[in-house]
């Protein structure tokens, strides 16, 4: 697009009629402190008059340039260049707008994929990851949100005995963790371990939680090979177990062995395997939930509908003295299981949730379970609890455990049920009829 002699690239520009400059010019931050522009740009206007003035649209929404320009082509001569890299470069940095506007106040351009809460401070002390747009830390003291830390935002966690231990997912299997609350200089890689286990399907953001084993445990869903604990090398305090495509395993520094068994096809480790039988097989793990008041109790699921319990040695320092028990059936949905809340006063009672819609799995419908797990038998009881719901993907599921609500999220909104009813309705007047991606709750403090 051009105007007025000067021609624009999404994120870069060049006056075209100045020789002076260049071909290119790159829009670059020289603003203190900085505010970036979204790579993924889409349009492009200029103010009338003014073509040194871009409005740029993006998967971020909007800004403005400031039009005035800094000199930044000093700089190049640091960065080892000779030659045409060299021309180049001073020629790209010659005229850098000086600052860059946002003009996204009242623009709802952020879609958050969850929130994870301080459980001493659920009101004021936030993290959440939002699509290509970073993750996202509130402060109820002043409230404001900042971004914590860039990228594709996934999910999050933070520690529920040393909250100061937090964590967030970009996309696929990358995780960072942060040891100084939600500081950006202080957010440590760990992801290797599950960029290394070889997978080869896997979420778009990973799941992730919290237990109160202990002050540094946590557990964060990834889906990659196999699913791993990692322990982050920076400090000896922080640890998670993380979901991949075929398993849960326990990932010291960079290494690791997958939970309840050894990893690859149709061993125990692998949940997704012909170990566990031949339907609802292949793709990976999606799911991972710990009983809080029972840390042996995880529960776990994958892509394609199967539901596993262990209750035995969640914790165990030898993870394959980890036992999975399947417990799902063909009466089940061969769906996406998207959330598992569960019982807080009975580990062996959760309740599940299912993404897609029954038009795919029109012989085995249903939205929300109740599920039972009974030990002795190794089998569980499953109650549809669905009702007038209607047909819609359910994403996330939460239990109030001081009423027996449940509370769902779906594509279109905030739906609860209350104890005993056989009717959903919408949680609460004034929640906005849009796709909601992620619910949690702190019972205790009344705060969903």
């Amino acid at each position: 697009m051009s105007r007025s002699g000067w021609t624009w690239f999404a994120a870069f520009f060049t006056p075209a009629n100045n020789p002076a400059t260049g071909p290119f010019e790159r829009i670059k931050i020289s603003q203190s402190p900085p505010y970036g522009m979204h790579p993924d740009q889409h349009a492009a206007v200029f103010a009338p008059g003014h073509p040194d003035i871009g409005f740029f649209g993006s998967d971020g929404g909007l800004v403005r340039t400031s039009g005035t320009f800094a000199d930044h082509s000093a700089d190049c001569a640091t960065r080892g260049l000779t030659g045409a890299n060299l021309t180049d470069c001073q020629a790209w940095l010659k005229a850098i707008p000086v600052q860059i506007f946002t003009l996204n106040d009242g623009l709802r351009t952020l879609q958050f994929q969850g929130v994870s809460f301080n459980p001493n401070d659920p009101r004021n002390d936030l993290i959440g990851g939002t699509q290509d747009n970073g993750t996202w830390a509130y402060d109820g003291t002043t409230g404001n949100w900042f971004e914590s830390i860039f990228g594709d935002g996934g999910n999050s966690g933070i520690s529920l005995g040393a909250t100061a231990n937090r964590m967030h997912t970009y996309t696929g299997a990358q995780v960072d963790v942060n040891f100084e609350h939600d500081n950006p200089l202080t957010w440590d890689w760990v992801a290797d371990p599950l960029l290394a286990s070889g997978g080869r399907q896997r979420l778009f953001t990973c799941r992730s939680l919290r237990t109160r084993r202990s002050p540094e445990a946590g557990s964060s869903g990834c889906s990659t090979c196999s699913a791993r604990r990692m322990t982050a090398a920076r400090r000896p305090i922080s640890m998670c177990t993380a979901m991949s495509s075929s398993g849960i395993s326990r990932c010291p520094a960079v290494t690791g062995v997958a939970l309840g068994g050894p990893a690859g096809p149709g061993k125990a480790g692998d949940l997704v395997g012909s170990g566990y039988g031949t339907d609802k097989s292949g793709s990976y793990v999606v799911w991972i939930s710990r009983a809080l008041q029972n840390p042996s109790t995880m529960w776990a699921a994958t892509r394609r509908g199967r539901l596993f319990v262990t209750k035995k040695n969640a914790d165990a320092s030898d993870p394959t003295a980890v036992v999975f028990k399947r417990i799902d059936t063909a009466s089940q949905p061969t769906r996406f299981i998207s959330a598992v809340a569960i019982d807080p006063e009975n580990s062996n009672h959760a309740f599940v949730s299912f993404s897609g819609y029954n038009a795919y799995t029109p012989t085995t419908p249903g939205h929300v379970f109740d599920v039972r797990y009974h030990p002795g038998s190794g089998t569980a009881t499953w109650t549809d609890l669905s009702f007038n719901l209607g047909d819609m993907p359910v994403t996330g599921i939460a239990l109030d455990s001081v009423t027996g609500t449940l509370y769902v999220a779906t594509d279109f909104g905030v739906a609860s049920l209350g104890s005993g009813s056989h009717e959903w309705r919408t949680a609460a007047p004034g929640l906005p009829f849009v796709a909601v991606y992620g619910i949690s709750i702190d019972s205790a403090a009344r705060v969903l």
